[in-house]
């Protein structure tokens, strides 16, 4: 499950919007909130290219995307 509060306090900390981030990884901004409010899943290339496009560290990468139970 995305934590959907961290990944957008990511998106806005690194000066970007969810539409820049949407056209960065070539999706709608609607499937984009699709997955950020986890109504569908990341695929794991996706998750590549945001932790790019965010300089996310490992460690913040694992609590978005890879921790269970967030909400």
């Amino acid at each position: 499950m995305t934590d959907t509060e961290l990944l957008l306090t990511c998106i806005k900390d690194c000066g970007s919007s969810v539409t820049s981030l949407a056209k960065q990884l070539n999706l709608s901004r609607q499937g984009l909130w699709k997955k950020i409010n986890n109504k569908s899943e990341f695929k794991q290339t996706e998750i590549q290219k945001v932790t790019n496009i965010l300089s996310l560290d490992a460690e913040k990468e694992r609590l978005i995307f890879f921790t269970l139970g967030v909400g």
